[in-house]
């Protein structure tokens, strides 16, 4: 059965819900300038992403560098723009779909100075089915970008507890234990919302200090990213619960 279309703000709004999930997503509002000012302000780096689409499309970091000048990060292109009104026509320039969010950006740990995030493979096989983790792979971002998606940053895959490994991040023994708990927490809450949903491949990012957040759930997860590992296990695992 096709998996339900849904933006990130639909589903963000179910899982805010959650008390468990509230306290792992990031403050998320819809663009305005006004919001915009406000979590600059707030936050001093913001991201903004659209509400549909994936792959890290169209995804835009903002930096507050003083004095109303502001750095805009989009793709692996940076510039510098000056004044309030000039910095939105800018932003808004770059804009693919009209809807847009707004979150304070996520310290993601990192590799060598590149952040890195995980993909978290989520599956059932009905609505009345527990949700059951397939696999988890950690996705790391290419040189000169702030989106991790794979492809478009030119960056790489590594088993999850090789990037932890490597990571700058202050992981404590429980770790892997809370992102196994907030991804079942994520099947279960979306499921209930989106009882056709048999898949999600649930995008969350690792801080410097160890604390998961939620970053996206894809309802159309493309398996490359467990292709591309050397130990096929996971990848067998996945393909094997869609036959089901």
């Amino acid at each position: 059965m096709k998996a339900p279309n849904v933006g990130k703000w639909g589903k963000h709004q179910h899982m805010v819900q959650d008390e468990l999930l509230r306290e792992h997503l990031p403050k998320t509002r819809l663009f305005s300038p006004e919001a915009l000012w406000e979590y600059a302000e707030s936050y001093k780096h913001v991201m903004l992403k659209p509400s549909g689409g994936g792959g890290g499309a169209g995804i835009i970091q903002l930096t507050d560098l003083g004095e109303e000048r502001y750095l805009v990060h989009s793709g692996n292109v940076r510039r510098t723009i000056e004044g309030k009104e000039k910095t939105v026509q800018y932003v808004r320039s770059l804009f693919r779909p009209k809807k847009y969010l707004l979150q304070p950006r996520i310290p993601l740990g990192r590799i060598n100075g590149k952040p890195f995030d995980v993909r978290v493979m989520l599956q059932r096989t009905g609505k009345a089915s527990p949700w059951i983790i397939t696999g988890w792979v950690a996705k790391l971002a290419g040189p000169g970008f702030v989106v991790t998606n794979v492809a478009r940053s030119r960056g790489k895959v590594l088993p999850l507890r090789t990037a932890i490994r490597q990571s700058n991040v202050a992981a404590g023994p429980d770790l892997l234990r809370e992102i196994r708990s907030v991804s079942l927490a994520v099947g279960h809450c979306l499921g209930k919302a989106y009882p056709t949903l048999r898949e999600i491949g649930l995008d969350m990012g690792i801080d410097i200090h160890g604390k998961p957040w939620i970053i996206e759930a894809n309802f159309r997860p493309s398996l490359s990213l467990f292709q591309q590992l050397l130990d096929q296990t996971f990848y067998r695992r996945i393909l094997a619960m869609r036959k089901r």
